[in-house]
């Protein structure tokens, strides 16, 4: 992105406040068949979507937020990010406690790891590979703590031209994120 190449076109109507499920942040958007979907949410009730208006600068006035992903035993989830990979998307986001490794490390097992659930629709009814619902506890290990990595999250998934659907983890107490070592998506 060039300096100057984009413009701040105020809120998108999607905030946190006491008084909603969702803890606003960790946005991805994704658009499917023109419609513009809005995923976000960290701890507190789990992931959440909402429908964009056509720009996409703010919500549908009439859209209404729905949960994607939940876990009432273990609400460390966030950074919610939906991808298109063939006839399914794949939610990944983030679960375990992810900060103040300096200080603290979370008891093996609850640190920050890489979940994914995948649906035929972009809008819910994300399942894990047991086929246990997101909204329900579900999801399946993508990437967890091991040898030189720990704590792995905050992930993006890009198109790779020779690989396909790539993974990339934020390294946490890592070597850089190095381009042999990602994780490719496949059905």
């Amino acid at each position: 992105m060039e300096v100057g190449s984009w413009t701040d076109l105020g809120s998108t109507g999607v905030t946190s406040s006491r008084s909603k499920p969702y803890n606003a942040i960790d946005g991805n958007l994704i658009e499917v068949n023109g419609t513009y979907y809005l995923s976000y949410g960290s701890f507190w009730n789990g992931l959440y979507q909402v429908q964009m208006n056509g720009t996409p600068a703010a919500v549908v006035p009439s859209a209404s937020a729905s949960q994607l992903s939940y876990n009432s035993a273990d609400k460390a989830q966030e950074a919610a990010y939906v991808f298109q990979s063939g006839n399914y998307y794949y939610l990944f986001y983030s679960k375990g406690s992810c900060c103040g490794y300096d200080k603290d490390r979370p008891a093996r097992g609850k640190e920050y790891r890489i979940m994914v659930c995948r649906s035929s629709r972009a809008t819910g009814g994300f399942t894990d590979k047991a086929g246990t619902a997101c909204q329900s506890g579900g999801g399946t290990v993508v990437l967890e703590s091991h040898d030189w990595v720990y704590g792995p999250g905050g992930q993006g998934v890009f198109e790779d031209p020779i690989n396909g659907p790539v993974c990339c983890p934020l390294p946490r107490l890592s070597q850089a994120c190095d381009m042999r070592r990602l994780l490719t998506v496949r059905d």
